[in-house]
């Protein structure tokens, strides 16, 4: 997800959630989930920010931590990893079907 979709996206939910949006909690609530290592942390941090502790918020959470871009071990993005394992698996299935088994 681009940085101007990203940011967009979050300034929507912030206007359903807390039911107002501004640039500087837009870059913070990217910043914290950049920094956080699970989606349970975000939500953590969302609360102590003043967010509900509702459902909306912890699937917001959830969204958010899984869209922002993250360096994993190898260099790659959860997305890029999952997006490789992907391709090898597609892979293995169509030259297991080219040999028929």
């Amino acid at each position: 997800m681009g940085d101007d979709n990203l940011k967009t996206w979050v300034s929507d939910n912030l206007m359903s959630l807390l039911g107002y949006s501004q640039a500087t909690v837009v870059q913070y609530i990217i910043g914290i989930s950049k920094q956080a290592s699970s989606s349970a942390e975000v939500f953590s941090k969302l609360e102590a920010f003043g967010f509900p502790s509702s459902t909306e918020t912890q699937s917001f959470a959830q969204e958010i931590f899984g869209k922002v871009p993250r360096k994993a071990s190898d260099g790659l993005n959860l997305y890029q990893k999952q997006e490789r394992e992907a391709a090898v698996l597609a892979r293995k299935q169509k030259d297991i079907s080219t040999f028929g088994c």
